[in-house]
């Protein structure tokens, strides 16, 4: 009873133990590099899609592409200086793309080495198990060969699993240390600013220094201009003292010949004399000549100088004129104007006179009898007095009008002197420009003087 018990137990846990290495031999069908082969797939799909190979396609665009043989001054500068901030701006954000790519790159290794890491943990376990359930079940089975054989497997797949275990918690520690020893993404990103303030900061330099650059240019022009100029002094110089050697040739020619020709004249005494006759009469006839000529330069010189003083004291002359003109067209115009209020004055006490010598008379005229009759002596007197005032004031206003036709006889004469002398001034003025200028001056130009007393 109790084998058969044995038997049928025996018989119960065959499939247990047939089902515990089915389920054994799953999880060793269903192993973990197919995790792994899909990650690395995965990462490499996203390493084929990297910064780092953006990063290589943005490179190959030179900034040196941006030609500019075709521009010139600023423009150039402009261009190179726009290509330049292109390429800092681009190799910047590459930097920090590929910072911060790393960093994310190392961080998923280990999260995958981690997964990796959890996998064969459990793996480990289930082969734990199925080891435990293997012994559970040697005691239990008659066929010891084939469990012990299952077991030695069993157990040799978890020492393969522990040490891929220990291979991977070695490689975890490894990245971490890896990951703690590189800078971090913001002490890279502080390096790649400092670079690009650096870059631009270089940049900026390098315009000034393009700028001055091209001030130096110019100014190697205007230099090259100038040896130019320098060039051509010194061909005219050239060509000057060439012209002077060959006259020097020439008078050492001369000077030749003379002595030659002084040679012969010794050899013949009579031509040395007909010579020496001829030269001293063409002398003469040219000493002659310009004494002549400082003769008459000489005279005419006195000429100028006479005429020059004679114009000066006629413009001194011409000056007092003016001004004694002036003082006395002030002074008459002055007393026209005393004549005229006295002659105002005088017209209306004319008028005032008369008016009283026609009341008087037509009173006489209506009554001339009874008038006759009642005359006084004192009327008589009144009468006799506005009569003989009224001839002083006919007197006065003869007299008046006699001394304002001569004012205005002396104004018409001081007037025509004034245009006289402003015509005179303005001929001497034509003559002393004349003078400056070094011109030959007529005797007609010199007009005459105005005839005047010049005491007055």
């Amino acid at each position: 009873m109790l084998n058969c018990n044995q038997k049928h137990d025996g018989g119960s846990n065959a499939p247990s133990l047939g089902g515990d290495q089915s389920s054994l031999r799953k999880a060793l069908a269903a192993p973990w590099t197919p995790v792994e082969i899909g990650l690395n797939s995965q990462t490499e799909q996203e390493m084929s899609n990297s910064p780092e190979n953006l990063s290589a396609n943005l490179l190959s665009i030179d900034h040196e592409e941006f030609h500019s043989d075709g521009l010139y001054g600023e423009e150039a500068s402009l261009v190179q200086y726009m290509s330049t901030s292109f390429f800092v701006y681009s190799t910047t954000h590459l930097i920090r793309t590929n910072a911060g790519y790393v960093t994310r790159k190392t961080s998923d290794h280990v999260d995958l080495l981690r997964e990796q890491l959890k996998i064969l943990s459990e793996e480990v376990a289930l082969h734990k198990s199925v080891l435990k359930r293997l012994v559970e079940g040697a005691g239990r089975s008659t066929m010891n060969g084939h469990v012990e054989i299952e077991m030695k497997k069993v157990s040799d797949e978890i020492k393969d699993k522990q040490q891929q275990i220990a291979h991977l918690e070695r490689q975890i520690k490894g990245e971490l240390d890896q990951l703690e020893h590189t800078p971090s993404h913001a002490t890279l990103l502080e390096q790649v600013n400092e670079k690009a303030f650096e870059l631009e900061v270089k940049t900026a330099d390098n315009r000034i220094l393009q700028d001055q650059l091209q001030q130096k240019t110019r100014e190697c022009q205007a230099l090259e201009e100038t040896v130019a100029h320098l060039h051509e002094q010194l061909s005219q110089a050239l060509e000057a003292n060439d012209l002077l050697s060959e006259s020097i040739i020439f008078q050492q020619y001369t000077d030749n010949n003379l002595q030659t020709g002084s040679q012969i004249h010794i050899e013949n005494p009579e031509s040395i004399d007909i010579s020496d006759e001829l030269h001293q009469k063409a002398e003469q006839s040219e000493i002659d000549e310009l004494k002549q000529r400082l003769c008459e330069l000489t005279e005419a010189k006195t000429q100028l100088e006479t005429h020059n003083q004679k114009l000066q004291e006629e413009s001194m002359y011409a000056k007092g004129l003016a001004s004694a003109a002036g003082v006395e067209l002030k002074a008459l115009s002055g007393e026209v104007t005393k004549l005229m209020n006295h002659n105002e004055r005088l017209a209306n006490d004319l008028a005032l006179a008369r008016n009283s010598t026609r009341v008087r008379s037509g009173h006489r005229v209506g009554r001339r009898d009874s008038y006759t009759k009642r005359l006084e002596p004192a009327s008589r007197r009144d009468v006799h007095a506005s009569s003989e005032r009224e001839s002083a004031l006919e007197v006065m206003l003869m007299a008046k009008d006699q001394r304002e036709a001569e004012l205005q006889k002396k104004i018409e004469e001081s007037k025509q002197k004034e245009a006289f002398l402003e015509g005179e001034l303005a001929n001497m003025w034509v003559l002393v420009a004349k003078l400056k200028k070094g011109q030959v001056i007529d005797q007609d130009d010199v007009s005459m003087p105005y005839p005047m007393d010049r005491d007055s």
